[in-house]
């Protein structure tokens, strides 16, 4: 499935990540005619200053200011016009239901979510994380999809009925034969492009419960702690006075070099090079 509603000659950025898509531009006080689409939408306003905003989709009608904690949100197969009264600089998401479907799996079943049409969809926390989806974004995505993957996971679980979230409670004592599971994928895998999706399906469980039990178990995302593994794992190739800087971030399953230097600085508080020489 293609995500996209931004004209491409509007566009100042975009990207795709496994679940979803962001687009982001600045467009002028229009009205437009929104046809229906087969994915979700979110727009979040990156103006400090809030606009009118009014959404007539299939015969109803929302109006709002579109403040910066506030969401514009346009279900999958709602069509009609939207307008705003001042130019609108905006990053809008797209994801869809089978996207969903794939990080909540329970056997095929596609979640309810809570999500219809509104010109002011108050979400917070979600409007957190569409802001760290923007940075991956506008900084080149560093790391691949990884971290892109992870927030989307995380909206889903703000998203999906309440019935789903509630089957997610899992209790922070102990520890949990899936994440152990997880645990010996990434540790067996260090020079590997990891994915959620791969690690999800290495510890049998979805991503999105895999999510659940990291966070209650180890008290950390997925993708932090898979940055940390290669950043640990990196320090130990810096020994090898053979391999170069650059041979030791490809060695180490970092998607770029940008990533390879900020996961180390991260770290152990210094530059790849000031860490080796340090050794």
């Amino acid at each position: 499935m293609t995500f996209s509603r931004v004209p491409p000659e509007v566009r100042l950025c975009r990207a795709e990540w496994s679940y979803c898509a962001m687009e982001r531009s600045v467009l002028p006080a229009v009205m437009l005619d929104t046809p229906a689409a087969a994915f979700h939408h979110l727009a979040l306003s990156l103006d400090l200053m809030p606009r009118r905003v009014k959404l007539k989709m299939d015969g109803r009608h929302s109006y709002g200011r579109n403040a910066p904690d506030t969401l514009i949100a346009i279900a999958a197969g709602a069509g009609g016009q939207s307008s705003w009264d001042a130019s609108f600089d905006a990053a809008c998401f797209y994801f869809s239901d089978a996207g969903l479907a794939a990080v909540t799996d329970d056997g095929g079943n596609v979640p309810h979510i809570m999500l219809g049409v509104s010109a002011e969809f108050r979400a917070p926390d979600i409007v957190r994380l569409l802001h760290a989806l923007r940075h991956d974004a506008e900084v080149g995505q560093p790391h691949g999809k990884l971290i892109g993957d992870a927030i989307f996971i995380a909206i889903a679980a703000m998203l999906v009925d309440g019935r789903r979230r509630a089957a997610l409670r899992i209790s922070s004592t102990g520890t949990d034969w899936r994440v152990g599971r997880a645990l010996a994928y990434i540790h067996a895998h260090p020079a590997e492009s990891l994915s959620i999706d791969r690690i999800a399906h290495a510890a049998t469980t979805s991503p999105f419960h895999l999510h659940a039990l990291f966070r209650a178990v180890l008290g950390l995302s997925i993708w932090r702690y898979v940055l940390r593994e290669r950043a640990r794992y990196a320090s130990v190739l810096m020994l090898d006075p053979n391999l170069t800087l650059a041979m030791i971030a490809q060695l180490s399953g970092f998607d770029s070099y940008a990533g390879f230097i900020a996961s180390i600085r991260r770290e152990y508080g210094m530059t790849p090079a000031v860490l080796r020489a340090e050794m």
